[in-house]
């Protein structure tokens, strides 16, 4: 193999490769990255045995071949070099990577101990914005559970169906869902649960792209899959096995009715959130009750050890009086997914989920259990 690269491509390509070795246990050969040259572009390929990264670099191939190399080192190495270009040659079980007045080698091992990579059919596209993927997921990805009991919920929720992506997160306490128009619609619909760590390691590779993501599935992997903008060739594939089991009827505690409607200014509600939060106790409650009259709502939280706090923001409110309280921590978790100017908060009563969604975007919703009265 011998190939000569942009550095800051390659370094690129590393960074992103690389993380998800830090996660890789048990096999050795799963802290390295298979390079592979051929074409016009050097492939580089990491595993975890749960997400699979490949990343296509454009390259001047002088020789094809393919090797590994530890991830990490190999990563900490161009991060350091301060050049425009590297060549990159294998030889004597060495790779080698030389530059203007630096030779650098690292041991590799054969590619044939490296994990074989899963394949998924790509004749069946869904397409999807990356900037609008990458919002969604972020209002999404925190909230899934850690539970070895229900390993449905500790993961994030696709749905494909007509032109419309649902993705969805939940720990059975509070629940989130963000609707996505598509940019393309494949033939077969479906859902699917991805783990929470590869829909983390999406927002981290994702974060810089722009333009359009494909997305295929089958019962037990997912690929996203990001072309060159010069070319039909592939720039990043990720592939991921998915959670088994189905996802719960979560469209069932969605409400469907509210008695009480609540329209507050997002920032000055969350900023008063936070201050009551320091004097909530160990269940973190804050209660909530609305003063139709004074067209406000009193927000109060105490315990032994902070002391009491008691404070009034203004308000529209439509229909009947509440009281009602929450975990101070899952409501700020919500109104942070928010990025509209103001908030509706829907209620049936102090018993019942409340609802909470941006003012004007009906495509977020938040829903949050409330504690019981105490």
């Amino acid at each position: 193999m011998k190939v000569e690269i942009f550095r800051e491509e390659f370094k690129r390509a590393l960074g992103i490769c690389e993380r998800i070795t830090r996660r890789a246990l048990g096999l050795p050969i799963l802290q390295n990255i298979l390079i592979k040259a051929e074409g016009g572009f050097l492939e580089l390929t990491t595993t975890n045995l749960e997400t699979t990264i490949k990343y296509w670099v454009l390259a001047k191939v002088k020789q094809g071949g393919e090797t590994t190399a530890s991830a990490s080192f190999l990563a900490n190495l161009v991060n350091l070099a301060q050049v425009e270009k590297i060549d990159l040659l294998e030889e004597n079980n060495q790779l080698v990577l030389l530059s203007e007045n630096q030779e650098s080698q690292i041991p590799t091992q054969s590619s044939q101990d490296f994990p074989l990579i899963p394949k998924i059919d790509t004749t069946d596209a869904w397409q999807v914005g990356i900037e609008d993927l990458v919002a969604g997921l972020g209002q999404v990805v925190e909230i899934p559970a850690i539970s070895q009991l229900r390993p449905e919920i500790t993961g994030v929720f696709f749905s494909f169906k007509k032109n419309k992506l649902q993705i969805v997160g939940t720990d059975s306490f509070r629940l989130a869902e963000k609707t996505i128009t598509l940019r393309g619609v494949g033939k077969k619909e479906g859902s699917f649960i991805v783990p929470q760590t590869t829909a983390r390691e999406l927002l981290n590779i994702l974060g810089p792209e722009q333009g359009v993501m494909s997305v295929y599935f089958t019962p037990n992997q997912v690929l996203f899959e990001i072309s060159r903008e010069e070319t039909a060739h592939p720039k990043i594939r990720i592939f991921s096995r998915l959670i088994e089991g189905d996802y719960p009827p979560y469209q069932e505690i969605i409400p469907k009715a509210s008695s009480t409607q609540i329209r507050l200014e997002r920032e000055v509600f969350m900023n008063q959130i936070k201050q009551a939060g320091l004097f909530s106790g160990k269940i973190a409650e804050v209660k909530l009750k609305t003063l139709i009259k004074d067209g406000k709502l009193r927000i109060f939280s105490q315990s032994t050890e902070a002391g009491r706090n008691e404070s009034f923001i203004n308000c529209q409110i439509i229909g009947a009086d509440l009281e009602i309280a929450f975990n101070y921590r899952f409501l700020l978790g919500g109104l942070s997914s928010i990025k509209g100017s103001e908030v509706m908060i829907e209620c049936g009563g102090p018993d019942k989920p409340g609802l909470i969604k941006p003012v004007g975007d009906a495509n977020f919703l938040y829903v949050l259990m409330p504690l019981q009265a105490s």
